[in-house]
């Protein structure tokens, strides 16, 4: 369909667009499949290089041993095995370069049809440039200034001829909407990421389970669980690292204060 059909029927276009779809979620499918396959086969491997490398470090201690004119039956296997684990390496890189040309293949086949969308529309751009001006305002002129009178048989022409217009004009117009309110959304989005307040060692918003300090004058105030390193919330009083270093400070100047104050009244 060019881009005189997309004029002329955008409903149409939609549909043999959206039909074009059908087999997207299938071949995407198929390519993760084919990754995960990689990725199980990957595991066994890694399993069996950490075997060899066991079996080799037990050869190593039988080397060491073994009296002398017994140790050079030994190198042998360990030729054999250091071979392998080589072998499983090189195994493991190919799996590896397989996974990634089966993820951009993957990508390859949601970008053609995402280009071809973006090249259809950006013809309709160019061949329409004022698209995003709803058409009906210019019938809505014409009968403002009485141009509708005598209307003859053919009116319902014409009417199938606007309604075609407008059909175009709310595709062109849905389609600059949806970008507008993205962009506005985004806009709003990073606006209001800004403004919440930064927690924690990492200096992020507040999500998830939060611990909070009991420290006086904690920079910090809360914190994520995953930062702290705690397997449970405390149950009782609990102190960032900065407020314990500082409490530690606080109890040596009270100590030594206290022994100056004593030495003095002695």
């Amino acid at each position: 369909m060019d881009i005189s059909d997309l004029q002329q029927d955008s409903g149409r276009y939609l549909q043999e667009y959206i039909q074009s779809l059908e087999n997207l979620p299938s071949e995407v499918n198929y390519h993760w499949a084919e990754i995960q396959n990689r990725e199980d086969q990957g595991k066994n491997l890694e399993r069996r290089v950490h075997t060899q490398q066991l079996d080799l470090t037990k050869l190593h201690r039988q080397w060491f041993a073994q009296e002398l004119d017994k140790r050079e039956k030994i190198l042998k296997h360990e030729t054999t095995i250091i071979k392998r684990i080589q072998r499983d390496y090189d195994k493991l890189e190919d799996l590896s370069t397989e996974r990634i040309q089966l993820a951009e293949n993957a990508l390859r086949l949601v970008d053609r049809h995402l280009e071809r969308l973006g090249h259809d529309l950006d013809l309709l751009d160019k061949s329409n440039p004022e698209y995003q001006e709803p058409l009906a305002v210019s019938t809505m002129d014409t009968k403002k200034h009485g141009i509708d009178q005598n209307l003859a048989p053919e009116e319902e022409e014409e009417g199938e001829e606007e309604e075609e217009d407008d059909e175009e004009a709310y595709f062109a117009a849905m389609m600059a909407n949806r970008q507008k309110k993205r962009k506005k959304k985004e806009a709003r989005d990073g606006e209001e990421h800004t403004e919440e307040p930064l927690y924690c060692y990492c200096r992020q918003v507040s999500y998830g389970e939060m611990v909070g300090c009991d420290g006086e004058n904690c920079p910090y105030e809360w914190f994520h669980m995953e930062c702290t390193g705690l397997d449970a919330p405390p149950k009782g009083a609990w102190y960032c690292d900065e407020c314990q270093v500082e409490a530690g400070n606080s109890r040596k100047l009270k100590k030594m204060k206290r022994k100056k104050e004593s030495m003095a009244a002695a």
